[in-house]
């Protein structure tokens, strides 16, 4: 029997399940033979059983070292828990998993870690490119990035008639040392950015094999479309403008999310790649890939939901756009300008579906 999907039906966690329930009578098959269907579409009896001892293994290793040692932030960390999911999805069948992380997944991974590697650089290269001045880039002594530092401020007080709503935020909301009640809501949102991506790109890969196909285009699309523009117009956040007393309050922007983990006594496990000088980038402001994703989910599963998911799709990317601004991370304008990239993504993608579908359909 072959799994039919209607995106308008359901909502996306129903149609995730509907799938599933269809997709186990599937008979096992070669991939070969049927290319829009997933490894985890065809799984035979015996593979089904094993594959849910395999992932509810991970689930339990995942959540144990995580409590243990921190959430992970780092890219290798996520990528190899990545590959361990898939290689569950898979059934542990290693020929099936190698196969298709090498088709399917090696794109994103590749511009994942080309994403945290170039980055590095990119506020060198747009700092030499524009002579821009060179600035304190964190507490330590001798850190510094050259970066656009005042424009970003000039911008958000421009929109909120003269205040910059990080700083407004934080003091109305935030007091060192107390972890309130909002304070410990942003931090799940915050670091939700590293795993929901990945996640939705996981479940996608074993229900709705096109779907994937798609999504992972418009996820590195944006994704690249942010790096370019942190290596033409590197930008500096918030709390590093405070470093250099360029919002001209005379007082720290608090990076609330890492001082409310502290503060809860909670930690986050960075990679060595991130904890390296050569390869992280402080400037990495605008546009604002924390947002621009949630706002890119929002977009690209919209049509295909409930109002029940449409109201979690928009919460989630409200919800980030706070955290980021209120939590000293981003202003108003790197939201703003994530979500057009985000919108011009979604949209140009959507168009050039239709320009291919076009000739198919004429000629039927």
């Amino acid at each position: 029997m072959e799994a039919s999907y209607d995106p308008a039906a359901s909502d996306f966690g129903d149609a995730a399940i509907r799938l599933v329930g269809v997709t186990a009578q599937v008979r096992e098959i070669p991939e070969e033979e049927s290319p829009e269907l997933s490894a985890w579409q065809l799984a035979g009896p015996r593979a089904r059983s094993r594959r849910r001892r395999l992932l509810l293994l991970v689930v339990v290793g995942f959540t144990v070292l995580t409590a243990v040692t921190g959430f992970p932030t780092g890219r290798e960390v996520l990528t190899f828990w990545l590959l361990v999911t898939l290689l569950a999805a898979c059934s542990g069948d290693v020929r099936l998993w190698r196969r298709a992380v090498v088709r399917d997944w090696l794109p994103l991974l590749g511009v994942l870690f080309a994403y945290d590697l170039l980055r590095g650089v990119a506020n060198e290269v747009g700092g030499y490119l524009f002579d821009l001045d060179r600035y304190r880039s964190a507490t330590s002594v001798g850190q510094t990035a050259r970066a656009h530092l005042t424009e970003p401020i000039a911008v958000d007080k421009a929109l909120f008639g003269g205040h910059v709503p990080t700083v407004w935020l934080q003091e109305q909301l935030f007091t060192p040392g107390v972890a309130h009640w909002y304070d410990a809501v942003i931090v799940p949102i915050y670091l939700s950015h590293f795993l929901v991506s990945l996640l939705l790109a996981v479940v996608l890969w074993c229900v709705n094999y096109p779907l994937f196909r798609r999504y992972l285009t418009a996820l590195i699309t944006v994704t690249v479309a942010a790096l370019a523009t942190y290596v033409l117009y590197p930008a500096a956040p918030p709390w590093m403008a405070a470093l250099n007393d360029k919002l001209g309050v005379g007082v720290p922007i608090h990076r609330v999310v890492q001082e409310t983990l502290v503060t809860l006594g909670g930690n986050t496990l960075n990679s060595a790649v991130e904890q390296g000088a050569a390869y992280s980038n402080p400037v990495a402001a605008m546009p604002s890939l924390h947002a621009a994703i949630p706002l890119m989910l929002a977009l690209f599963f919209w049509s295909s939901v409930r109002l029940r998911g449409k109201i979690i799709l928009a919460l989630y990317a409200g919800g980030m756009a706070f955290a980021l601004v209120y939590g000293g991370e981003h202003y108003v304008i790197d939201i703003l300008v994530g979500w057009v990239y985000a919108l011009v993504t979604v949209l140009t993608l959507r168009a050039l579906e239709r320009r291919r579908a076009a000739p198919s359909s004429s000629a039927v």
